[in-house]
């Protein structure tokens, strides 16, 4: 090769080499999507392809991953507006203008007691029915009024309660009472429990001058009383005294009426309540271990004991004394004379009249009788 030639061959492989790198500083110097040092792609959150099996001697295919693009936000749907309450189809139990409740009776001494005493009575002249009625039993259940004061304030409650708890009107902020409106389907009894009255249904209608449960109607009105009424039995002087009470309120003195009890002590003293399901109408007599008679009677039968309706209020010991005393009742008699005296086999005999007027009062299994010596 002359010298010519081998000077033509370097020139053109200076001027390769010159090329090549120009070619590599411009790729450098470009940028890629205005990012200097653009990251590197995401994953692709979409599972891959198992790899196949080396049985098809297929080779691997590179995958082809496409930029990521960006999640769209999620937006939570628009909760549907909620729909309007429907109104409640349940009648209110509650009287249209509920007083605040009660605080419980306070104790009052005896100077106190005998003021609450006379302003009771103030109260009764004015014919403030309520207010008087809340005064006197706070002075009544303190226990320290004299006597003579005692006397006259349970005859104004008797004459009270009667006007204001069983007449048909209902005192505006009286809080033992409330109107009812029957609605379609509604029955006696299942209303007084749907409203835990626990007062028999009998007394309810029998304020309300009904005579039939099932003569009331759609839309009729009638006053209800929230119980349970109570009882408190002396032993010394043959007296019951009824009141009513509820939890959020004081003791509400109703009626004092007289029993026959039992002769030589044979009526316990203690705590009772009446026993579910004990109460009843044209009952039957058994005769315990120490009557003379042998034979059960029922109404109809010569010496039946039980009065003209038969009524009988079964009682429940409930506290250690009377817990095991077993076959004591509340009843009506078929010997007027033996009421105010210590003549029955142990049991509480009333008069007909006052028994009919218990029975339609005492409630089972709320209402408690207490029997004092």
């Amino acid at each position: 090769m002359t010298q010519k030639s081998r000077n033509v061959m370097w020139g053109i492989i200076v001027c390769a080499v010159v090329a090549a790198g120009a070619y590599v500083w411009l790729g450098r110097q470009r940028p890629a999507d205005g990012q200097a040092n653009p990251p590197p792609a995401a994953a692709s959150p979409t599972p891959q392809p198992a790899a196949p099996s080396p049985a098809h001697n297929v080779p691997p295919v590179p995958a082809l991953v496409a930029a990521a693009a960006p999640a769209p936000a999620v937006v939570p749907p628009t909760p549907a507006p909620a729909p309007a309450a429907e109104p409640d189809a349940r009648p209110s139990f509650a009287p249209a203008s509920a007083p605040a409740a009660a605080a419980a009776q306070p104790t009052l001494d005896a100077n106190a007691a005998a003021a609450a005493f006379r302003h009771g009575m103030e109260l009764a002249g004015a014919d403030k029915l309520l207010d008087a009625r809340n005064e006197l039993s706070q002075a009544y259940f303190s226990g320290t009024l004299s006597p003579e004061q005692a006397d006259q304030a349970r005859a104004k409650l008797t004459e009270l309660v009667e006007a204001t708890l069983f007449s048909p009107r209902v005192f505006e902020g009286d809080p033992y009472t409330f109107q009812y409106t029957f609605q379609s389907g509604d029955l006696m009894d299942k209303v007084e429990r749907k409203l835990t009255l626990h007062v028999p249904s009998q007394l309810i209608l029998k304020i309300n001058g009904i005579a039939r449960a099932s003569s009331i109607r759609a839309g009729q009105t009638v006053k209800m009383i929230q119980g349970p009424f109570h009882a408190v039995v002396s032993k010394s002087n043959f007296t019951m005294d009824l009141y009513l009470e509820r939890p959020d309120l004081g003791k509400l003195f109703v009626k004092r009426l007289i029993v026959g009890l039992g002769k030589d002590g044979g009526t316990p003293a203690g705590n009772w309540k009446l026993r579910l399901g004990s109460k009843l109408r044209n009952a039957p007599w058994y005769p315990p271990a120490t009557a003379d008679v042998r034979v059960s009677l029922r109404p109809g039968d010569a010496d039946y004991p039980l009065g003209k309706d038969g009524l009988w209020i079964g009682l429940v010991g409930t506290d250690a004394t009377t817990s095991t005393a077993d076959g004591y009742g509340i009843h009506g008699t078929n010997d007027p004379a033996s009421i105010g005296k210590a003549a029955s086999l142990g049991c509480i005999r009333l008069a007909d009249a006052d028994i009919e007027f218990v029975f339609n009062t005492l409630y089972e299994e709320w209402s408690t009788v207490q029997v004092l010596p």
